[in-house]
Formats: structure tokens, sequence, C-alpha cells
């Protein structure tokens, strides 16, 4: 049995973060260690963590952003699995136990990750359609996610969602340079591509479930209605995470094509057929962060990583 960290980053949400630590308590095979990483300011968290029903260390960090935090809770933990969960999460009990039996599976999958259900604030389940089609990373650098909708059997993918996932230390490296304050979207994307290029599987299974009750975000990254900044940002992020040749492939794809966050000219001009305004007016954003990141890539100026096993 390895030893196993549980790492929650959370930032202006501490009665969602208690609830989320309550959950980690009631596991059926408790983490050997819980981490829990704030930003300098949140006051309210030392407080819950403090009230937790599980041991738990605080980690503060001066920098912004959900990236900042992951990484100073995986270099304060010491155990060779490191589990994410976000603090709008609440695991099952099952959760941690199952992670671990993933990894024992083969010495050869790298990480292991599921579903997150999502529930509204009114409590109902989001009722949306199911797909097969879960973290495929296409030659031209359209990206698939859908991590939330995923069904069928356990199978290996290019990239697993943050908020129910788990990496053997080896295997897990954490990306800097990508923009935004918040969220700092696709770093999923970067993590994975990292991983399998270096021979790790990543396996993902729909029925290993964290139930995610999306919270409010501080700062322009909304989840409804994201700033002209936070558009630009993720198109940036997403190039730069793919990076070299593909990332080039991508910017290519994005600025002609795109997809429904990350727009480009045909399908702004679907959006605006279809009446899609909020979709349409993404267009001159994303581009301009499309372009940023492609030109970042050929100024060898895209991304770091920071990595916490020995070999680092």
């Amino acid at each position: 049995m390895s030893r196993l960290a549980v790492v929650v980053p959370t930032y202006g949400r501490p009665e969602s973060l208690a609830t989320c630590l309550a959950a980690l308590a009631a596991q059926s095979r408790p983490p050997d260690e819980v981490v829990v990483a704030a930003r300098r300011g949140d006051t309210a968290v030392a407080g819950v963590v403090d009230a937790a029903a599980i041991p738990a260390r605080l980690v503060v960090v001066d920098e912004p952003g959900v990236l900042a935090a992951m990484i100073a809770g995986v270099a304060a933990s010491s155990s060779p699995i490191v589990c994410f969960t976000d603090d709008d999460a609440v695991p099952p009990p099952e959760w941690v136990a199952r992670l671990e039996g993933v990894f024992g599976a083969s010495p050869l999958i790298g990480g292991a990750g599921g579903r997150d259900v999502l529930v509204d604030p009114d409590g109902t389940t989001r009722d949306e359609e199911p797909t097969g089609d879960v973290g495929r990373l296409l030659w031209f650098g359209r990206h698939v996610g859908a991590h939330h909708r995923g069904e069928g059997p356990a199978r290996d993918v290019a990239f697993l969602k943050g908020v129910n996932s788990a990496y053997r230390r080896e295997a897990l490296a954490l990306p800097t340079g990508l923009r935004g304050s918040g969220a700092q979207a696709h770093f999923e994307v970067a993590v994975g591509r990292w991983a399998t290029s270096r021979g790790w599987r990543l396996v993902y299974d729909p029925s290993l479930c964290v139930v995610h009750r999306p919270a409010a975000r501080l700062g322009d990254d909304q989840r409804a209605g994201p700033s002209s900044d936070a558009v630009a940002d993720a198109a940036y992020n997403l190039v730069v995470a793919i990076g070299g040749l593909r990332g080039l492939v991508r910017v290519a794809y994005a600025v002609l094509a795109g997809d429904r966050g990350s727009p480009g000219a045909l399908r702004a001009l679907v959006a605006l057929a279809r009446g899609d305004r909020a979709t349409a007016a993404r267009l001159v954003p994303s581009v301009r962060g499309t372009l940023a990141g492609g030109a970042a890539i050929l100024a060898r100026r895209g991304v770091a990583y920071v990595r916490f096993d020995d070999a680092a």
C-alpha cells in the first residue's frame, strides 16, 4: 500500500472547503496526507482547516492562480501518489481507495481520474448527454474534454480533469507560464502532455466520480461569462500547453475554425447565423490569445514545468 496525499487548492470558498474536508475525513481508506493550499489574505481558511475532522496542513501562497497553489501543495507533501480535488467538490467515501486501486493495476499507470458529477446551486444534477469521447487531443489541436459526461469502461486518455485526478509523483509535472489569475484554463492539457510524452498511461474511469458543485470564481474567468481577457488567456494557454509543432497547427485551426470556447472565423460565423452572439463575441480575444500563444512557442518561452520527484 502506497502513501497517498490529497491536495486541495482553495480561494474564497470556506463553506465549500469545509464540506470537501468533511468528505475526505469520511474516506474508507483515509489519505495519509491532506494539504490545503490557500492564497495569503484568504483569512477564513485557517479556521476551516483547524476545525476539520481530518488532520490537514495549510500552505499559504502569495502568487495568484490555481497552479501556484497546486505547486505549493504538492511540494509540501511527501507521498508517492498525489490526488487533487477542488474545494467545491465532494469525493464519495470510496474515492481514495479506488484511486489507489487503479495505480495498483500497473506500474505504467502514471495518472488516474474520473467524472465530476455536476450539481447546480438548486441541488439538481445536470442532465447532459453522456459520451464515450473523453480526454482526447486531436492531431490538429482540437481538444475534447467532456470528463463530466463520460460513460463506458475505463480507458487511456490524453489528459485528466483536475477536480478528480491523481498522479504518481514521478509522472507529475505542473506547468508555469500559463496565463490567468484564477482557474488558468487548460493546465490539465499541459500536465497530460508532459506525462504521456514520457510513456506514462493516464486512465479515465467514468465510474470513479466526485460530486462537483461549481461555485462562483473570483476574478475574470467566470464560468458563464468570462471577460475578453479570460477568453484570450484560455486560448493562449491551450496553444502553449500543446506546444511544439502541434501547438502551431492548433494556431491555424483555432484562427480558421476553432471551437465554442475559442472560436475562429468559421465558428463565429456559424454562431452569428444561429443567433449565438455570446460565442461570436469571443472571436477577437480568442484570436488574440491564440496568436500570442503561437508567438510564445516560436520564441521558446511557452511553458516550463515544476517536477516533484527525486530526478527534478
